[in-house]
């Protein structure tokens, strides 16, 4: 429920009597985040009509009365998210609840809420399941009678008010024919001419008159211009003041920023041996917006690379690298030119080279292999997976390489061999979101010979 929205009604069946409602919801079990399966055998789902504990009350107020209703569902999968909210009489709905279910089979559970009531009052409660099948409850009717205390229905003065902004929170593009919708409820002690007027952020923005005789439904909205917070208040003036409120917050996705991009270069360490040999300069793009496209390229003295393109969903970082071959003793400069927006450029890095005239080593890729650790497995991720090449080299050399891991390349490893032999390389990837984890990964040995090596792995928990 909204903090505004602890008080309401819930429905009044003939004789129009108010409470205040202090709601809480609640399940006998921690609730889980909703995500309603995509198996195309949805899972059977009943409901029994709602207690009410205690249904008729006669006693000293304030009271709190607790409604439960009892839920089957027939699990078809591992994992079955229950999505449901609750109605009432007045019209009202509370926010809408998930639990999530594990394992196949019956499952049993009881779904709660709780009202406090402070005068007279009949209403009725019921619950609606909405997946992941649609199941609405019959009514479970009941009523408070506040011992010691006139009814309400004799107050010829009793007027209350309730309100609801919908959506509360709104997050989207921002133009003239988006509206936020909001709902008030005025009731009465005994049939009577109501004026009203809806106030928004300390600004009366409309009024009205109607005729009331027990409950009746009234309705207001403006436009989402710009990215604000605020509330909207039914304030009832005559035939006796009363005043609900509702808090909300629009943020418009199309009012962004200027866009700011930054870039950053690391050059590989310096290499002596067997040329011609590729050698990695590794790079990092950010920028500080959503949505935003960044063109880009790598330069050099004497070399302009081509453009190429980096779109950010989210304002954040993304890793580029570029690969030099070098076919003799040199000491390579790079560096990132953005093209837009921006046209800012990153700092220089340099790879140092040093060609030996004579090959002191050489190195190949033997066999490369994969292995699962599953326990990782909790339901929500699969398996880490441990990647392992072995390499044989010739002689005493500097092994450099780098892993790709389902076309995500690691910066590039370098690795000293002090003879001939055997070297064994170690990568780890994973755990994916569910089950399974699967991929291609590659080796790439660029000196002190170029090698490569791929397989592919898939693992279940």
């Amino acid at each position: 429920m909204k903090s505004t929205g602890l008080v309401r009604r819930l429905a009044a069946l003939g004789a129009g009597v108010a409470m205040a409602a202090t709601m809480a919801t609640g399940v006998l079990a921690s609730p889980a985040a909703a995500s309603v399966s995509k198996s195309s055998a949805k899972p059977k789902v009943s409901a029994n009509t709602p207690t009410a504990s205690p249904r008729h009350y006669e006693g000293e107020c304030p009271v709190k009365v607790t409604f439960s209703a009892k839920v089957k569902v027939k699990a078809v999968k591992k994992k079955t998210t229950l999505v449901y909210r609750w109605l009432h009489g007045d019209g009202s709905k509370s926010r809408v609840k998930s639990y999530t279910l594990k394992g196949k089979g019956t499952k049993h559970l009881t779904l709660k809420e709780q009202a406090t009531f402070k005068r007279d009052t009949k209403g009725w409660q019921r619950l609606q399941v909405l997946s992941p099948r649609k199941v609405t409850t019959a009514k479970r009717y009941f009523s408070v009678d506040c011992e010691g205390r006139p009814p309400v229905h004799h107050d010829p003065q009793y007027v209350r008010t309730y309100v609801n902004v919908e959506p509360d929170r709104y997050v989207g593009e921002c133009t003239p024919s988006t509206r936020i919708g909001v709902k008030g409820v005025i009731s009465v002690g005994r049939p009577a001419w109501v004026r009203y007027r809806w106030v928004q952020n300390g600004h009366v923005v409309d009024y009205g008159k109607t005729k009331v005789y027990d409950s009746k439904r009234v309705y207001y909205s403006f436009k989402a211009r710009d990215t604000h917070r605020g509330y909207v208040a039914l304030e009832v003036v005559s035939p006796e003041y009363s005043k609900a409120k509702d808090y909300y917050s629009v943020y418009c996705k199309d009012e962004r920023p200027e866009p700011r991009v930054s870039a950053r270069v690391s050059g590989p360490s310096d290499y002596a041996g067997t040329c011609p040999v590729a050698r990695t300069f590794n790079g990092s793009i950010s920028v500080n917006t959503d949505r935003t496209a960044v063109e880009y390229r790598w330069a050099g003295p004497g070399y302009r690379g081509p453009v190429q393109r980096a779109y950010f969903r989210h304002a954040g970082s993304e890793s580029v690298n570029h690969t030099v071959r070098v076919g003799e003793s040199d000491r390579v400069h790079r560096w990132i030119e953005i093209v837009g927006p921006g046209d800012e450029r990153s700092n220089t890095a340099t790879a140092r080279v040093r060609c030996a005239s004579e090959p002191d080593a050489k190195a190949w890729i033997v066999s490369l292999s994969n292995s699962a650790d599953k326990t990782t497995c909790d339901g929500e991720t699969g398996p880490s997976v441990k990647h392992v090449a072995k390499v044989r080299v010739t002689g005493a050399t500097t092994l450099s390489y780098r892993w790709e891991v389902n076309g995500s390349a690691s910066t590039e490893i370098e690795r000293s061999v002090k003879g001939p032999g055997t070297e064994s390389l170690a990568w780890g990837s994973g755990p994916d979101q569910g089950d399974t984890t699967k991929g291609t990964v590659r080796l790439v040995l660029t000196a002190p010979n170029g090698d490569t090596a791929s397989d592919t792995f898939s693992y279940t928990c």
